[in-house]
């Protein structure tokens, strides 16, 4: 290898990454899971949250999540516990009511898409197992849950989330299936 090839390659690097760290310092994220359309998002700073709308958030250090990181459902990342940050729709908020049972995750009665716990990941290894029933969201708290793929993994596999873990909201900019 020439030391001019050896020089450009070590430039193409550190361009490469000073551009990723400007973008991810002005909002610009790649999303590359199918939880939502892969493509180019923006976030921007958390303020008040409301239904329907897209967040990034840090996982808590939690049981679910370290098994997630683990199997590679939540890749290593910036957030306290080594997580990458996530995008989730919030689907319910304090005083909503979710059922979680076999068929799938009921918001104020009313059945979510896509929303069927799974019983196995994709190699057959269980799911992490949240207790069928009634929830009632407290204070402080959002369930997310995207019904854009039914694999997803969110608040059916570890309920309720703290507000403080959101970073901020998103929205696409270019995005898969955007016309």
């Amino acid at each position: 290898m020439s030391r001019r090839f050896a020089v450009g390659v070590w430039c193409a690097a550190i361009l490469t990454t000073v551009a990723t760290t400007a973008a991810g310092t002005a909002g610009w994220r790649i999303n590359a899971t199918p939880s939502l359309p892969v493509g180019l998002w923006r976030v921007d700073a958390a303020g008040a949250v409301t239904l329907g709308m897209v967040v990034e958030l840090c996982p808590p250090d939690s049981e679910p999540f370290r098994l997630a990181r683990e199997r590679g459902y939540v890749p290593a990342g910036s957030c306290p516990g080594g997580y990458q940050p996530l995008f989730k729709p919030i689907v319910a908020q304090a005083g909503d009511e979710v059922e979680l049972t076999g068929e799938g995750v009921r918001v104020n009665g009313v059945l979510l898409v896509n929303s069927r716990p799974l019983a196995a990941d994709g190699a057959g290894r269980p799911m992490p197992v949240l207790a069928p029933g009634r929830y009632r969201v407290e204070a402080g708290t959002v369930w997310v849950v995207s019904s854009h793929h039914p694999a997803s993994f969110d608040s059916r596999y570890f309920g309720a989330l703290p507000l403080e873990s959101i970073q901020g909201t998103a929205r696409p900019i270019l995005v898969q299936g955007a016309s």
